[in-house]
């Protein structure tokens, strides 16, 4: 599972044998991500070394907090992504985790006899999202 904007990854989720914990961990690789490039930027240093100077009392906890509140603020990226799938979705949930997050579009495989429920997410969704069967698989098993 991919969220992807603008031409750049913003979050990766692999491993998992079911569409929403893959759809999940995805996301909040983003938010990881996106909070380790503000603090990069911000500081010069990634989240992971901000949050360990703040424990080692070298660093004001409110550096980390600014960087929290605006990735927080800026959904990680996320809103305007679009969610890529190599297989299809046997039911909307994995579909909803994208659309709750502010995808504009769904790219996935199609084939599930369930196909009509992800559509009907993306149709229900406010504002709603595009989406686009590949038809093919980038898996066997």
């Amino acid at each position: 599972m991919l969220y992807i904007k603008d031409g750049c990854t913003v979050g990766i989720g692999t491993g998992e044998q079911d569409r929403v914990g893959v759809a999940e961990i995805a996301v909040h690789k983003a938010y990881i991500k996106y909070a380790d490039i503000l603090c990069f930027d911000q500081y010069g240093i990634p989240y992971a070394d901000l949050a360990l100077e703040i424990a080692q009392g070298k660093r004001d906890k409110g550096d980390q907090e600014a960087i929290d509140a605006k990735t927080r603020a800026d959904r990680a990226g996320l809103p305007g992504s679009v969610m890529i799938s190599d297989a299809f979705f046997p039911f909307r949930d994995g579909a909803d985790v994208g659309i709750k997050q502010g995808v504009t579009a769904i790219l996935q495989a199609g084939g599930s006899m369930r196909d009509f429920e992800t559509i009907q997410a993306c149709n229900e969704a406010d504002p709603k999202v595009a989406m686009m069967f590949t038809g093919q698989r980038s898996f066997k098993h």
